[in-house]
C-alpha cells in the first residue's frame, strides 16, 4: 500500500535502519537479507531526497533530517502494532501473543510467579518474556520494547498509564540458628553483624534500604554484595550475617530456607509498587487480562498480610 508514494512496507525498515544505523543490523532485525535491506535503503533515500545515513569515520550515522524521522516514524508503527493486536475476541483462552514484562527479582517472585501459572490455565495462548529492570527502562517502554513494568510507583513515566498496586515493607532475615541474635533484633545488633546486601548495577542506583541508612547517618558492615535481593537469603543461611529484604519476599523465602523474618530495627519507607503498561496498549485485551491478573494478586498477597 502506498500513501504519497510512501510503500508502507518499507516503514518498518526505515524504523530499523533510523534505530540500528547499520544495514547489516537493520536488516537482521526486520528479517531481510542485506541487499535487500540496502535496496530499501536506496528507495527510501529516494523518496524523501535525503541520503538518511551517511558514513562518519567506519560508522554511519543519521543525517539531521533522519534525525527528525526516529520519533515520528517508530511512533506510527507503535500506533500500527497496537492495532493490529485489538480483537473482538475477549476469552482468555483465546489469546495467542507474547507479553514482554519488565520488573524487579522481588516483582517477579512475588507477582510475576504466580501469574504465569495463572495463565497456563486460563490464559495458555500467552507466553511471557520477563526482563530484569534496567537504566533505560522508561525508554525501553517508550520504544515499545516492553509491554508492562512493575516497579517502584515513584519510578513510573509520566507518559504511559500506571496504577499503583501493592504497598510493602522492608524486614530483617537472620539464619534461625544464629547465636547472636535473640527474639528481638536490636538497632546494635543491627550494626554490629555483618550485612548481605543487594547492589543495583554499578551500585549507583541506591535501593531503599540504603536510602534510609544514609539519611539515618548511620553505615552496615558490608560483606557480601549480591544483584539480587532474591539473593540475600541463600547468603544468610548458615551464617551469623543478617539481611534486609522486602517482608512479603522475606517470609515466603522463609518458608523455604532456616531463616527467622524480624522486624527491621532501622526506620525504612514502604515500597511502593506500580504497573505500568504503553498507553497505546490500553485497550489490548491481553494486557488487561495480564494486569487484572497481577492486581488480584496483588490484592491477594495485602490480605494474606492482614490476616496473618
Amino acid at each position: 500500500m502506498r500513501i504519497n508514494r510512501l510503500d508502507l512496507n518499507q516503514l518498518a525498515t526505515l524504523d530499523a535502519l533510523l534505530t540500528e544505523a547499520n544495514v547489516s543490523k537493520a536488516a537482521i532485525r526486520v528479517h531481510l537479507s542485506q541487499p535487500a535491506a540496502s535496496a530499501a535503503l536506496a528507495k527510501l533515500r529516494e523518496f524523501f531526497g535525503d541520503l538518511l545515513l551517511v558514513p562518519n569515520g567506519r560508522v554511519l550515522s543519521l543525517t539531521p533530517f533522519a534525525q527528525a524521522l526516529v520519533d515520528p516514524v517508530h511512533d506510527l508503527l507503535l500506533k500500527a502494532q497496537a492495532l493490529s493486536r485489538l480483537r473482538p475476541q475477549t476469552i482468555p483462552s483465546k489469546f495467542e501473543r507474547k507479553i514482554t514484562v519488565a520488573a524487579s527479582d522481588y516483582a517477579f517472585s512475588i507477582f510475576l510467579l504466580p501469574m504465569f501459572k495463572r495463565a497456563e490455565i486460563e490464559a495458555p495462548g500467552l507466553t511471557f518474556e520477563w526482563r530484569p529492570l534496567m537504566g533505560s527502562i522508561t525508554e525501553e517502554l517508550d520504544r515499545g520494547d516492553v509491554d508492562m513494568v512493575v516497579s517502584l510507583a515513584s519510578g513510573a513515566s509520566p507518559r504511559h498509564p500506571s496504577e499503583m498496586i501493592f504497598v510493602d515493607t522492608f524486614s530483617s532475615i537472620v539464619w534461625k540458628d544464629n547465636p547472636l541474635v535473640g527474639k528481638a533484633l536490636t538497632k546494635k545488633q543491627y550494626l554490629e553483624l555483618g550485612h548481605v546486601v543487594m547492589v543495583l548495577g554499578n551500585g549507583r542506583v541506591p535501593t531503599l534500604d540504603q536510602l534510609a541508612m544514609e539519611a539515618a547517618g548511620l553505615q552496615r558492615k558490608i560483606q557480601v554484595k549480591v544483584p539480587s535481593f532474591t539473593l540475600i537469603p541463600a547468603c544468610v543461611a548458615g551464617s551469623n550475617r543478617i539481611g534486609t529484604i522486602q517482608t512479603t519476599l522475606a517470609h515466603m523465602l522463609a518458608q523455604r530456607m532456616p531463616l527467622r523474618v524480624m522486624r527491621c530495627p532501622i526506620p525504612i519507607p514502604v515500597i511502593q509498587s506500580s504497573v505500568q503498561w504503553h498507553s497505546y496498549q490500553s485497550r489490548d485485551p491481553a494486557i488487561q487480562w495480564t494486569l487484572a491478573a497481577i492486581r488480584d494478586l496483588a490484592r491477594e498477597l495485602g490480605s494474606r498480610r492482614k490476616t496473618a
